[in-house]
Order: C-alpha cells, then structure tokens, then sequence
C-alpha cells in the first residue's frame, strides 16, 4: 500500500506532510511530520504559547547540539484534517479571539 501525501510550501521550499495518528504519538504530541527533500524529518507540535497553532521543530541528533527549525516564525493550524500555513493574524498572541471586530 502506498501512501499519497499532500504537500506545503513554506518561503521556497516544499515539504511532503505526514499525517500522523495518535496512536503513532510517543513523547511528543506530534500531529504531522514534515518531510524535506534532503531526507529530513520535523515534527509539528503545538505551539507552547498557543496550542490552537502548531509549529515544525528539528529534532536534536549526535551530529550537532542544535539544528534550527524549518520554518521560524511560521505557525500551522489544521483545516478540513490538512496541514495550512496559519493566517498572519492569527499568529499574533494578543490575547482575545483573532477574529472578532472593534478591539
């Protein structure tokens, strides 16, 4: 069985998006994985200050101490089940809902 995956463009660069079941989850609350065309693999987890966003992590490896995100200062949100670049709006911690009119 093959599995047909969707992809995102994030700036110049087109990721593959692995959907992943919670039943895949170890440690992490991964909801995608994103794919490169390198090879490489991040996660996206909730954002720590807005769990309504998630965002792509790089995982720590033996090869290196840090390995800076694929997409710094891009959150994601999930619509319709599929991964989509969060509105820029909505990415602002503001505290109130983003959508409403006369703040």
């Amino acid at each position: 069985m093959t599995a047909t995956w969707d992809t995102i463009r994030v700036g110049r660069r087109t990721y593959s998006v692995e959907p992943v079941t919670e039943t895949d989850v170890g440690f992490l609350p991964v909801r995608f994985i994103l794919h490169d065309r390198a090879g490489r693999k991040y996660p996206v987890v909730p954002d720590g200050r807005r769990p309504d966003r998630l965002v792509a992590i790089a995982l720590l490896t033996h090869f290196t101490k840090y390995r800076p995100g694929p997409c710094d200062g891009v959150s994601f949100a999930v619509e319709g089940g599929k991964l989509v670049i969060a509105a820029p709006e909505a990415c602002h911690s503001d505290g109130g809902d983003s959508g409403g009119a006369g703040s």
